[in-house]
């Protein structure tokens, strides 16, 4: 049988079938699996993804641009040429992936999902040109919050993202229908036949009366890896922009050091922020993009912020791993390996009494699976990091973004940079402005949406010479004191000094204090309460450290029910700079709860 011979490749870590969130989705080691031994070409596999993307475009608004099938399909028959002799590139060569619209892709529209954008036209970005050069096939470029400023999926230009998921499980409960496969024959056949997951549609009423939030700005990519239409796709993060997107829809979302990854022809929203990162079905899926997309020594540094960081996938190699996680009988024994001399810290700061019950029940869950798997778990004292400057985090992180979007974004005048508007008449009614000046304002009105527009004012207001030093000042040194409460609790930090019995090597906190929103929340003018939905992803970005986010099931949770609200939370691993390989392992340990 098909399914007997490719779990055959398990025991070399080779493949991986991941029960996921909402089922058996395919992850990339299933599809090279599935190329190596002839079952499936990337064609097909290619022709399978754009069928997806182009059906529930209408239903979820994914993408802001589908790929035409000609161009795809030309860039997936090179695949199976390398593919049938045995040559391929890279681990990617014929995957389909999608990557966020303000990542530049040569020919294609570089819009940020701004009107402002319209008439852009990109060149390859550093990112675009290493997922070509490793075979990677591109379905597409991914809706997102207007140049990542938002929190929910609604800033986009075309219109909002939907968050499939509820419609994902509802289908599974319902009709069994959704992204399930019973085994790989089924899979196999799928594809060939292009017999595409049947989901409820996004209007019914018995699931939601409006649509949720996939959570944002990296919307369109969440949406896009979920429903299948790419099996892993490249977003940026700001302050939680994949993170978040990843819990709510129920996927692995990571966020690596920040300039591990070059941002070279990424549009910039606040540049000391700004990392790119990956959403994907596993952790395994993650590592192998991320390797092929961090920054190497034989890569030329395009900016002061990059860095290097060493092999994270090498571990998915290993097959006593792969083994002690699948394992059924449960050895303990040879479990702890995995993990071992592994500390893991809680920090007392995140644990709040506004946590809900099921994401506190899940915290709970995913230290008992750690500490199974060898890892020893401590809490960190308010005396380490405290409460006060978490909680000061926040807005300290929208004076430094505002800021620095106001610079970044002050060359979009219609002139320089942007799109220019219909009726150059009618300018604004203003005597104090001069003619050029009138101009610009009513570019800048017209093609900036509401929400970045506001950010705009705010960040010039804090850059105004008057409050630069009460504002600008402070909230700089709200990041440095983070960062050095953080990397005081590291052991890294203890081996240059102290005590090293206090350090750890990796934290774990949830990725979101809520579960997904409806769109209408949190999304009148002036409403702030939607900033709040980064307050556990913030203060890591502040502080440049690599994360991830991953899912924990539903069924792991005492409230259980059709709640599809509560179907999946997101727990957030991270540690230290450069420390993604420690982070993976102990990432694939908790997808492995049962």
């Amino acid at each position: 049988k098909t399914k007997h011979k490719l779990n055959s490749e398990a025991n070399n870590g080779t493949m991986v079938l991941n029960n996921t969130t909402t089922g058996s989705r395919l992850t990339i080691p299933l599809a090279e699996a599935l190329f190596s031994k002839n079952y499936l070409t990337p064609s097909q596999l290619a022709k399978y993804c754009f069928a997806i993307a182009e059906k529930y475009q209408p239903q979820f608004n994914a993408f802001s641009d589908i790929f035409p099938l000609e161009e795809i399909l030309a860039a997936a028959a090179e695949s199976d040429d390398r593919r049938r002799n045995n040559q391929p590139l890279s681990c990617l060569d014929g995957i389909p992936l999608s990557i966020k619209c303000n990542i530049s892709v040569k020919g294609k529209n570089l819009s940020a999902s701004s009107n402002m954008l319209n008439d852009v036209v990109g060149y390859d970005s550093s990112v675009a040109e290493r997922l070509k050069e490793s075979g990677a096939i591109l379905i597409g470029l991914t809706n997102m919050d207007e140049f990542g400023m938002g929190s929910l999926g609604n800033n986009c230009n075309t219109g909002n993202t939907i968050n499939p998921l509820p419609y994902i499980i509802a289908s599974r409960s319902q009709h069994n229908y959704g992204d399930i496969f019973l085994d790989h024959d089924d899979l196999i056949k799928r594809i060939q036949s292009l017999t595409l997951p049947q989901f409820i549609d996004a209007n019914d009423s018995s699931i939601y009366s409006e649509g949720l939030s996939p959570g944002g700005s990296s919307s369109g990519s969440a949406v896009s890896v979920a429903l299948g239409s790419s099996l892993a796709s490249i977003g940026t993060d700001t302050g939680g922009s994949i993170r978040l997107p990843a819990a709510f829809c129920g996927l692995v979302g990571m966020k690596p050091t920040y300039g591990a990854i070059s941002r070279r022809g990424v549009v910039s929203y606040a540049s000391s922020l700004d990392t790119v990162g990956i959403i994907s079905n596993s952790t395994k899926c993650a590592s192998l993009v991320l390797d092929i997309l961090r920054n190497k020594p034989e890569h030329a540094l395009q900016d002061a912020t990059s860095c290097y960081i060493g092999p994270v996938s090498d571990w998915t190699k290993s097959d006593e791993h792969e083994d002690k996680l699948d394992d059924d009988d449960d050895d303990e024994e040879e479990s702890k390996k995995i993990l071992d001399n592994i500390r893991v810290g809680i920090p007392a700061a995140f644990s709040i009494e506004e946590c809900p019950a099921e994401i506190q029940h899940a915290w709970n869950l995913v230290i008992n699976q750690l500490e199974k798997f060898g890892a020893t778990v401590k809490i960190i004292p308010e005396t380490t990091i405290s409460p006060s400057c978490v909680k000061m985090t926040l807005p300290a992180y929208y004076v430094l973004s505002c800021s620095e979007a106001s610079s970044n974004l002050a060359r979009y005048d219609g002139i320089r940079f942007g799109s220019s508007v219909d009726h150059p008449n009618i300018l604004p009614d203003d005597g104090n402005l001069n003619y050029r000046e009138k101009n610009t304002a009513r570019i800048r009105s017209k093609n900036f949406g509401s929400e970045v527009q506001r950010r705009i004012l705010a960040g010039t207001a804090v850059l105004s010479s008057d409050r630069f030093h009460t504002y600008y000042e402070s909230a700089a040194a709200v990041r440095a004191q983070i960062t050095k409460e953080f990397n005081d609790a590291f052991r890294i930090s203890k081996e240059r000094g102290g005590d090293d019995d206090e350090g750890v090597d990796l934290m774990l906190i949830p990725t979101a204090l809520t579960n997904p929103p409806t769109l209408s929340q949190n999304g009148s003018p002036g409403n702030t309460e939607a900033f709040l939905n980064d307050v556990m992803t913030i203060p890591i970005s502040l502080s440049g450290l690599p994360s991830i986010s991953v899912p924990v099931r539903s069924n792991n949770l005492s409230s259980g029910g059709t709640d599809y609200k509560h179907s999946v939370v997101g727990m957030q691993i991270f540690g230290p700079r450069l420390s993604e390989e420690t982070i993976m392992r102990a990432a694939h340990a908790v997808e492995s709860l049962k």
